[in-house]
């Protein structure tokens, strides 16, 4: 059987590494950090950060569904939880709306799901761009721009600390590319989940932030592009993640089943239901519970490579060549 990637699926996440590298190699920047989730700066006595992030191509599956709305909040969250990783409070937002045509309705859906997230971190809407730019555009894109006060520190993970994993809804806003085209190649049916593939991304900034405020947490990693990789190259170069097995939920069952994804393709596009890796204190996992998030003990801290339990692997699977 034939098997799918997200670089067949267009994208190339190496490329993208690429991408970014070139350009971070011609600027000189006076930011701490450029490159990870969130650089900082000295503003004044103010620390703060900068953060810009989008949707994706989930809003086409958005668009074609009616469900516009997800867009708005979406928008907000893959930033909002990428700052409070490193203990940045969401304060201040603007929004890049580009649309293949004027479309008011689409507009008014995707400002509710902004609105919402806004005020669900306690930020406010700064202002923003809309364009209608047909020859570019097809369909729509939304990205934001969040500005974050420094809330909480952060500090260095070490051998043996515990790893606490935290449920996603779905996908959230990664992997969609290679999602749309095995639907539309007639492998992937959105029967039984369709929720599941749609869902709003899960907002993990406010439990995350005040979980690290009362020191029940060292370190945080948003499983977002180039998933239990990118988690594995955040960490500091000696160490690795030792991960238990977990129940990987129906919807990404079926992804991996529909385009015969290999282990590794899987692990390093979806976050397979495992949303935020928490580094520190059990104690951590009730500030989720309380949001209505699932958390769990998952592993610990090691030195070294990153293995992660699977079931298709089955007990310590190894995941390789992933550099720092």
């Amino acid at each position: 059987m034939e098997r799918w990637s997200y670089a067949k699926a267009g994208v190339d996440i190496n490329k993208q590494k690429e991408m970014q590298r070139k350009i971070l190699g011609l600027i000189k920047s006076r930011a701490e950090g450029i490159g990870s989730y969130a650089s900082s700066f000295k503003l004044g006595d103010m620390e703060i950060t900068l953060h810009v992030d989008g949707v994706g191509t989930k809003t086409i599956l958005l668009d074609k569904l009616g469900r516009n709305e997800i867009a708005g909040w979406d928008c907000v969250m893959v930033n909002a939880n990428d700052i409070a990783c490193e203990g940045f409070k969401g304060i201040l937002l603007v929004d890049y709306l580009a649309t293949e045509k004027g479309d008011p309705k689409l507009s008014e859906d995707i400002g509710k799901g902004l609105t919402k997230a806004i005020e669900s971190i306690g930020a406010v809407l700064a202002g923003g761009e809309t364009a209608i730019m047909p020859d570019v555009v097809k369909g729509y894109d939304i990205s934001c721009t969040l500005l974050g006060t420094r809330y909480a520190d952060t500090r260095e993970p070490e051998p043996g600390d515990k790893v606490i994993a935290v449920a996603s809804t779905g996908p959230h806003a990664n992997g969609y590319t290679l999602i749309r085209k095995l639907i539309d190649a007639g492998r992937l049916s959105l029967d039984g989940i369709e929720e599941d593939i749609v869902a709003p991304v899960a907002n993990y900034h406010n439990p995350l932030l005040d979980a690290m405020k009362e020191g029940k947490v060292k370190w945080a990693a948003h499983v977002t592009g180039g998933a239990f990789r990118k988690v594995h190259e955040r960490l500091p170069k000696d160490l690795g993640l030792k991960l238990d097995c977990w129940e990987i939920p129906e919807v990404f069952m079926r992804i991996v089943k529909a385009g015969n994804l290999d282990p590794m393709e899987a692990y390093t596009t979806f976050n397979m239901g495992v949303g935020l890796i928490v580094i520190g204190d059990e104690e951590s996992i009730k500030y989720f519970e309380r949001e209505g998030l699932k958390a769990w003990v998952a592993g610990e801290v090691q030195k070294g490579e990153t293995r992660i339990c699977t079931p298709w692997g089955g007990a310590g699977y190894k995941v390789r060549n992933w550099q720092k």
